[in-house]
């Protein structure tokens, strides 16, 4: 038997769903409880499904996040060449910022790769973000949701690492991919 590859459904567009169902309150009320706003307008300049402005590591001890900007070519070039500093043994997580746009993502997912120095990869994560409708309004979610991460510790841990970090969900879509730098 030979496996074909999943087809993406066609894409509904959300005004039109709310008009098709005027007549029926209660799949109207569904639809608004799914987070999906029947007066949402997307923006007509700006294409992306998903758009990400800030990744930050957001420290435990102390309130001073570190933060990369993600929204422009520049922020993305800047992020490859100037490295976030991370103190080792301490606790840390990933804030992320951002808003979706035009229609639903399914399945939002963020894959964070870490390379030494020397291009070894020492350590790659997934984390399942979840399924988001469109809004005006930017969300933010934090990474692990509980409890925290450990910066790694002693002299064998010290040095530059280089990281990966791609958006994707469960269509295959990338939205973003960056790379970026901790010391």
């Amino acid at each position: 038997q030979q496996m074909t590859e999943r087809e993406i459904p066609p894409e509904v567009d959300l005004a039109q769903r709310f008009e098709e169902e005027a007549q029926d309150p209660a799949m109207q009320a569904y639809l608004i409880s799914l987070g999906i706003d029947p007066n949402y307008i997307a923006p007509t300049d700006d294409d992306r499904r998903v758009v990400i402005s800030e990744f930050q590591i957001v420290f435990r001890d102390h309130d001073i996040p570190v933060t990369i900007n993600v929204e422009s070519p520049e922020d993305l070039e800047n992020a490859k060449h100037n490295p976030m500093i991370v103190k080792e043994g301490c606790h840390f997580k990933i804030r992320l910022s951002f808003r979706v746009q035009h229609n639903v993502v399914l399945g939002l997912k963020l894959t964070n790769t870490i390379y030494a120095s020397l291009g070894a990869k020492l350590a790659s994560d997934t984390e399942m973000l979840g399924t988001y409708p469109p809004k005006e309004e930017f969300q933010f979610v934090e990474i692990p949701r509980v409890g925290w991460n450990e910066a790694p510790k002693g002299a064998i841990s010290r040095g530059q690492y280089k990281a990966k970090c791609k958006f994707i969900d469960d269509d295959g879509v990338s939205h973003l991919t960056f790379e970026y730098l901790m010391k």
